[in-house]
Parts: structure tokens; C-alpha cells; sequence
């Protein structure tokens, strides 16, 4: 299940989108860095808004919302229900293969803005520290925005439009506000990470112990894992 579910993300035409992707934040960090900036503050300031706070959360709601719930609507699916494997254990296969396969996509895009933006403003001491380290924060992004948005898939029959509702009010907008309520977000979390491993940009003004968000991230991770994998178990497909 997950080579044949890695293969079958590898392969979709979705990867036009990601091609497009990659270029616009090629153009956008490549533009911003003619400007008289701080070259690692502003390459982190960059990686952190376009690509972490704002593209993870797309880009695991457009393939994990839709992975699952595409076979079911079109009853492509019937095959994997059908087999001897227990539906859990194929779940499982779907949830690692869209990890693999998000953070391979997140990891090309984030690599390309960062190249575009260091070409033009000239290679820093640290530079590649900065993307060593956001790179490992969508990876570790795509692990848990990967366990929610596939659960969603399962559960939901129309998971896309709560998925926006939840990426942009709750992540992007709750996310922004001041006090305990943004600490409920996972990009808030992921940022209080970062806020240990980067020391430019402003993600080093997000405050928070790294030890609590990691189990935090830890233990949403598991719980909509367990979700997921028990409602897929029990789903009824017609």
C-alpha cells in the first residue's frame, strides 16, 4: 500500500501545481532580495510566511483531504477494503506515503525560494543552516498535518471546505492572535520549535517551550492517526 499509494502521488498531475508553486516563490523571494535587507532575516522571514505558515497547510489539506476520499467517491477504493490486509494497516500505508510524498514537495519548493533568494542576494554564513532547519520543520509539519487532514478525508464527505475553514480562520488567523488561544495551533507549535533552531527572522519572536509544542504535535499526531485509522476501519463504502 505504500509504494503503490507513493507511486500514485509521485505520478499525478498535481505536480503542475507544484512546478507553478515553486516558480511564483522563486519570483517572490528573488524579487525581495534586491531589496536592502538583512539577507538572513529576510530569507527566514520569507521561508517562514510563504512556506511554512502559509503553503504547508495548503498544500497537506489539497493531498490529504482528497486522497482518501477521491477513491471513495469514485469506488477505486473497493479493492483496498476488500483485501485481507486490515483496513488499519492499509490506512497506515496511505498516511506514510503522503508524508513521503508532502515532504518531498515541500522540500523542493522550500529549496528552490531559498536558492532563488541566496543566488541574488550572494551565499551567507548560515544560510544553510536556515534551510537545514525549516527543512526538518515541514517535514515535521507534514507528519502532523498529514495525520489531520487525512483523517478528515475518512470522516468527512466534503473535507475540503472545512479543511480551508480550519487552514485560514484557525491556523492562519487564530494562529495570529496574541495569548493562549494561539497556542492551540499546530503552526504555533511548529513555530516555537523553530524559534529553537533559528536565531533569524520572526520566528525567533514566537515564545514558548519546544519540549511541551513537540509533545503536543506528538500527541495530536497519534490521536488523529488512531482516529483516522479506526473510522477508516469501520467505514461503509456503497
Amino acid at each position: 500500500m505504500l509504494t503503490f499509494s507513493t507511486r500514485k502521488l509521485l505520478l499525478n498531475r498535481r505536480w503542475v501545481l507544484v512546478a507553478l508553486v515553486s516558480v511564483l516563490v522563486a519570483a517572490v523571494m528573488g524579487y525581495v532580495a534586491t531589496q536592502e535587507i538583512d539577507p538572513l532575516d529576510g530569507g527566514s522571514f520569507l521561508l517562514n510566511t510563504l512556506v511554512l505558515s502559509f503553503l504547508l497547510p495548503i498544500m497537506a489539506l489539497v493531498y490529504g483531504a482528497s486522497m482518501i476520499r477521491n477513491e471513495i467517491d469514485d469506488r477505486s477504493i473497493t479493492q483496498v477494503i476488500t483485501s485481507p490486509m486490515d483496513r488499519r494497516m492499509s490506512y497506515l500505508g496511505y498516511y506514510l506515503a503522503l508524508i513521503v510524498v508532502l515532504s518531498l514537495m515541500l522540500l523542493v519548493i522550500g529549496t528552490v525560494g531559498w536558492s532563488s533568494f541566496y543566488l541574488v542576494m550572494g551565499l551567507e554564513k548560515g544560510a544553510l543552516d536556515l534551510l537545514a532547519s525549516y527543512s526538518l520543520l515541514l517535514i515535521i509539519g507534514s507528519v502532523v498535518y498529514s495525520s489531520l487532514f487525512l483523517a478528515m478525508g475518512v470522516v468527512l464527505k466534503q473535507p475540503i471546505y472545512l479543511g480551508l475553514l480550519y487552514a485560514f480562520v484557525w491556523e492562519a488567523f487564530v494562529g495570529s492572535l496574541p495569548g493562549a488561544i494561539g497556542e492551540l495551533t499546530i503552526i504555533h507549535n511548529l513555530k516555537v520549535i523553530g524559534s529553537d533552531l533559528i536565531d533569524h527572522g520572526n520566528i525567533t519572536e514566537v515564545t514558548g517551550d519546544p519540549v511541551t509544542a513537540s509533545l503536543a504535535l506528538a500527541i495530536l499526531t497519534i490521536g488523529l492517526l488512531i482516529l483516522g485509522a479506526f473510522a477508516f476501519r469501520e467505514k461503509e463504502v456503497p
